[in-house]
């Protein structure tokens, strides 16, 4: 049976494990994905982790994969070739503080986006749903799986295999349409919007009602359900890499830090770097 070591997903962990391999001349192979990085030798596999997921998280995403691939719809998305877009928080301010503001949440926002789009069904809806909201969006973020397989023998890489799965353009579509949304909501709210982050939008207390009952025409409209929840103490920290959150969220203290997870594209760079320190030139390989 092939041995498994379960690690913490940081570039330190992971470079000093190829380093080591390399040193040795030893053959393997480091697979870096998304969420999780790989590598792979003769005597067993190394798992580094960013986060783990309930097995109920995994089924659901192949309940979703599989709707999608056979709706017409998502099939055109597919065709149309839609492109990855990254939406960050640059235009967040700096700092903000406030003794209570106003919040809106799109209740599911992703499972809605994809059965009112006709991509998935009322029964995969439903148990979309039913996942935790922090589990809702890795298990959406699932149809757009990928990885780079870098393959390694006597101290360099021989090849590369890059693989996108063939329904990521339907996550990036979810994802634009999500925040064209919020995007609007911003747009109404004028000076009185703070910022968005996913499908939850923070505004001024003191916002006209007329343009709230705008937004709630808006979202209604659009078929989404919302829900506002009670925020006070309201305070935004943030810097080039995070921002953090801290709030009295529903009569609980709350803190959320919002920032990306580099380490997939910091080993990926680190890997390309070592690969131009090479006499020879690995073989290259993209598939879908």
């Amino acid at each position: 049976m092939e041995q498994e070591t379960r690690l913490k997903r940081t570039a330190n962990n992971i470079q000093f494990q190829i380093d080591l391999l390399n040193e040795f001349k030893m053959k393997f192979e480091v697979q870096n994905g998304t969420y999780t990085t790989t590598i792979l030798t003769e005597q067993g596999k190394t798992r580094y982790l960013m986060n783990t997921y309930p097995t109920r998280v995994f089924q659901v995403a192949n309940m979703i994969k599989s709707d999608v691939l056979k709706s017409e719809n998502a099939n055109a998305i597919i065709e149309a070739k839609y492109f990855k877009t990254n939406f960050g928080f640059a235009d967040s301010p700096k700092a903000y503080k406030a003794k209570q503001v106003l919040n809106i949440d799109i209740t599911s926002a992703y499972a809605t986006c994809l059965v009112q789009n006709g991509l998935i069904s009322q029964k995969t809806y439903e148990a979309l749903k039913r996942l935790s909201k922090a589990d809702r969006l890795p298990c959406v973020g699932m149809l757009a799986t990928s990885h780079t397989k870098y393959f390694y023998e006597n101290g360099e890489c021989v090849s590369v295999d890059s693989f996108r799965s063939h329904t990521a353009p339907v996550f990036f579509y979810i994802i634009d349409e999500i925040n064209y949304v919020m995007q609007n909501i911003q747009f109404l709210l004028g000076d009185k919007y703070i910022f968005h982050w996913v499908d939850g939008i923070f505004f001024d207390y003191k916002t006209d009602p007329k343009v709230i009952k705008m937004i709630e025409d808006y979202l209604n409209e659009k078929g989404y359900q919302y829900k506002y929840e009670d925020v006070k103490d309201f305070k935004v920290e943030s810097d080039d890499k995070k921002m953090i959150l801290k709030m009295i969220k529903n009569g609980s203290p709350k803190q959320y830090t919002i920032g990306k997870d580099n380490v997939g594209k910091d080993l990926n760079k680190y890997l390309s770097d070592l690969i131009k320190q090479q006499k020879t030139t690995p073989q290259t390989n993209i598939t879908k």
